[in-house]
């Protein structure tokens, strides 16, 4: 029995770094961080993504799926429109530490 508890929390602990390894992964990409940033100040519509950023929508789109596959950001429809705000204000706060990681390490 104690194997069997060990296996399974192994096969948890893979998991976890699975996940938290995919996470980080969706963050790698400098115009998604600029996504979440843009998302700090409030739900946002594509329209309003291309307006700040001046990228097409396109772009845009396949970014935010890969931020809403690993739950990065929330998509609600309103009416014919989709608006995307951030899924957890945590996920700001992690950027914000390693931008502040980076900055004490260019001192």
């Amino acid at each position: 029995m104690k194997n069997k508890v060990s296996s399974s929390s192994l096969e948890e602990e893979k998991s976890s770094l699975k996940a938290q390894a995919e996470l980080c992964q969706s963050l790698t990409h400098p115009f998604r961080l600029k996504i979440l940033r843009l998302l700090v100040e409030g739900r946002k519509n594509v329209r309003e993504l291309m307006e700040a950023t001046n990228k097409p929508q396109p772009f845009i789109s396949q970014h935010l799926r890969v931020l809403r596959e690993k739950e990065a950001v929330n998509s609600k429809r309103d009416g014919n429109e989709v608006f995307y705000s951030l899924a957890d204000p945590k996920i700001v706060k992690i950027c914000e530490l390693v931008a502040e990681l980076i900055n004490e390490r260019q001192r």
